[in-house]
């Protein structure tokens, strides 16, 4: 099975310093190691480079643009696959708004759950399960890497 993989776990991957890191890298190889394709759209990408470029004063890593291009290109590319856009994102985002009455930052996350319905992709590797609950009737399956740990495992 395919997932989707929410940016702030791309994030978490490549920041060994992050307290989730381990258990994202865990999460990524069990996933890997069943086979399941990764997959990342260009609105991944376009979080990702802004978090890691925004300054730390504003909740961002305040690194340069080159740093970010590496990551994507030595960390986050051998392990992914990268969506292409297609027509049917910009109607299944439409929708998703007007149903769900999605206001603000919230249109991040409905612009991946209308990737995902577009490409018909079930699953949605997330550590913020909160925020995507409400798709999972259009659908979806919302994961966190916490639901991929071994039994026994926190």
């Amino acid at each position: 099975m395919a997932y989707l993989l929410d940016t702030g776990i791309l994030l978490r991957f490549i920041d060994a310093q992050d307290i989730q890191h381990s258990l994202v890298v865990d999460a990524l190889a069990r996933l890997g190691d069943q086979g399941d394709p990764l997959l990342i759209a260009t609105q991944n990408v376009a979080e990702f480079c802004n978090v890691l470029t925004r300054p730390v004063g504003a909740n961002g890593k305040g690194l340069p643009p080159s740093d970010a291009i590496q990551f994507l290109h030595r960390d986050i590319e051998p392990i992914c696959e990268i969506l292409p856009e297609n027509d049917r994102v910009y109607d299944e985002l439409k929708r998703l708004i007007g149903k769900h009455c999605v206001v603000g930052k919230q249109v991040h996350d409905a612009r991946l759950v209308a990737i995902m319905l577009a490409w018909q992709i079930e699953n949605l590797l997330t550590l913020n399960d909160r925020h995507f609950r409400r798709y999972e009737p259009e659908g979806i399956t919302v994961v966190t890497p916490g639901d991929l740990a071994p039994s026994g495992t926190p």
